[in-house]
């Protein structure tokens, strides 16, 4: 034997043994050791000569003990706490955005004429959210609602529905490609004739450029008929340009400011749709009763 430790017989190894299959065996012991309970309920011999358990807390202390030094040195340097807290903050914008945008949409479906300065005040609370709104634009889209009868044709039309008052600009649906595939921007117009007229459908096609953190310009150069006939933009212009600002963008909606040479401002409410070449498909010999305006 070295140092205060006695070490048992081989005999008294093998009684051991036996012990652990016997109830109450902790009542008898080998010479200079002490049977204790382990985390799987059997059990083994202890090297100390004391009485006493131990639980299974004294096993897991360890580990315990590593990840509460952790913890302190997290709290010290305040990366616990500011991770914390930065979820916290991600979770709360989230859901002020989403009860701002519900809200936003049942203004819209509730009111024929929405107050429109009700709808400012939600998209200037919805533009406070977002820091560079003009970053994630891409997908299919449709203009849900606009500030004014008239002025989605006078921005984003072709300028058909100037030929005279027998045709209406019905719907807009917009879709904004990725970086990888160019930033390409495509656009369709569906116009309503008056009487018994199917809808006629225009696509525009070109590409945009967000610049800055908010500002966002599309140039379409492209112009065709849905029978695949050629046609030009407003004015027999070869190109379309629309330069908006963007105020505010999600997954979901994207909110458009376009402001004229007198300081008049126009504002677009756009939803996301799953295919704009699906919506074309519904809304080219049908119609809605809604329209821009209300």
């Amino acid at each position: 034997t070295t140092g205060p430790r006695s070490v048992a017989s081989k005999e008294t190894w093998m009684e051991i043994a036996q012990l652990r299959t016997i109830p109450g065996a902790c009542a008898r012991q080998a010479p200079g050791l002490q049977v204790r309970q382990t985390w799987s309920g059997e059990r083994v011999k202890s090297q100390s000569g004391q009485q006493g358990r131990f639980p299974l807390a004294a096993l897991a202390f360890p580990v315990l003990g590593r990840a509460f030094l952790r913890h302190r040195s997290l709290r010290a340097t305040g990366m616990g706490d500011a991770t914390l807290m930065k979820k916290n903050r991600k979770k709360m914008k989230e859901m002020e955005t989403g009860m701002l945008e519900g809200a936003l949409k049942t203004l819209f479906r509730k009111m024929e004429e929405p107050d429109i300065f009700k709808v400012r005040e939600i998209l200037m609370r919805l533009a406070k959210t977002n820091q560079k709104p003009n970053q994630n634009l891409a997908g299919d889209w449709i203009i849900f609602w606009a500030s004014r009868e008239g002025c989605v044709d006078k921005l984003f039309g072709t300028g058909m529905t100037d030929e005279g008052w027998w045709m209406q600009l019905q719907e807009y649906l917009l879709r904004l490609g990725t970086r990888k595939e160019g930033r390409v921007a495509e656009a369709i117009e569906i116009v309503r004739k008056v009487g018994p007229f199917p809808n006629q459908s225009n696509c525009l096609k070109g590409t945009y450029m967000p610049s800055g953190t908010n500002r966002l310009k599309m140039i379409f150069t492209e112009f065709k008929t849905d029978d695949g006939k050629e046609m030009k933009a407003r004015g027999d212009q070869e190109e379309l340009v629309v330069d908006v600002d963007v105020i505010y963008s999600s997954k979901t909606m994207i909110a458009l400011q376009w402001e004229d040479e007198n300081g008049e401002c126009d504002f677009y409410v756009l939803t996301r749709v799953n295919s704009i070449l699906e919506e074309r498909d519904k809304f080219v010999g049908t119609s809605r009763a809604r329209t821009f305006f209300n």
